[in-house]
């Protein structure tokens, strides 16, 4: 017997999964909560097994609801692409887009596979910089959309991630007194904010390498020649994390924001936007 499953059922059973709610569901699909109960029912019925397990007032998802949840996470993004390019087929031209090296490695892959899929006429011109220099290339006009750092206000704060301090793991450098750093270029707050927690702390320090790229910081924090301030989510496992208990304060969550150009496409431009957004959401 051929099993289908509704694209409604599934938008539906996704909602109670993120919200936990069969009321909250209901309303983001605009049905009512009755309704909502039956959509479950007949949904359970089709896959042949029960897919919520009650405990009280709460619920949670059953092993056959977890892994119905993996694939109806997968169909729904899928139809939804599908519709973004039936909807506006029309949709061509171009997008300059910039960020910081690190996170053009790191996100913007995904990124730009799923929204190439949705609109495959929409060139996208990728400039990497740092946030200073980014901003100044949006005012002049230079840019329509960019990532930038927490100090540049006004913006959509689409990720937030702590800094630490890294060291190689089989280094010491973080051992030596004064501590040798590796650190963007001036005007970069992940540097302020290190120096002056060391500076706050006592702790002697020197900057031993400038970078302008992540790679390059990193490159010596590897080589055990200096200690970094970095994301969280740049290291792998060939470097290790520092913290009070080796003498090394705590430093700030950092925050990524959205900027867009007041002159540039809006449609054009909020496409691209939209796909950063969502990606955010699903790995915060």
């Amino acid at each position: 017997m051929l099993m289908e499953l509704p694209i409604d059922l599934l938008q539906t059973f996704s909602s109670i999964a993120e919200t936990g709610s069969f009321t909250r569901a209901g309303e983001m699909q605009h049905i009512t909560q009755s309704a909502v109960s039956m959509q479950m029912k007949r949904l359970e019925e089709i896959v042949g097994h029960a897919i919520f397990q009650k405990s009280g007032r709460s619920f949670s998802l059953t092993s056959a609801g977890e892994t119905l949840l993996e694939h109806a996470l997968m169909i729904l993004k899928a139809h939804d692409q599908a519709v973004a390019v039936f909807a506006r087929p029309q949709m061509f031209g171009q997008i300059r887009f910039g960020c910081a090296e690190e996170y053009a490695a790191r996100f913007l892959p995904t990124v730009l596979a799923d929204f190439r899929k949705a609109f495959p006429r929409i060139r996208v011109d990728i400039y990497s910089a740092d946030s200073p220099d980014l901003q100044q290339m949006l005012l002049r006009e230079e840019l329509d959309l960019c990532l930038l750092g927490m100090d540049f206000k006004g913006g959509q704060v689409v990720h937030r991630e702590p800094l630490v301090w890294a060291t190689s793991c089989n280094g010491t450098a973080h051992t030596e007194d004064p501590v040798p750093l590796a650190v963007y270029h001036e005007g970069c707050s992940c540097r302020e904010w290190g120096v002056e927690s060391l500076r706050k702390a006592g702790k002697r320090h020197w900057i031993a390498f400038v970078g302008q790229s992540i790679s390059s910081i990193l490159a010596a924090v590897r080589a055990g020649l200096a200690v970094a301030p970095v994301s969280a989510g740049s290291l792998d496992s060939s470097f290790r994390l520092l913290g009070p208990e080796h003498g090394f304060p705590l430093l700030p969550v950092s925050e990524l924001s959205l900027h867009q150009s007041d002159k540039a496409d809006r449609e054009l431009v909020s496409c691209f936007a939209d796909h950063i957004v969502e990606f955010f959401q699903r790995i915060n």
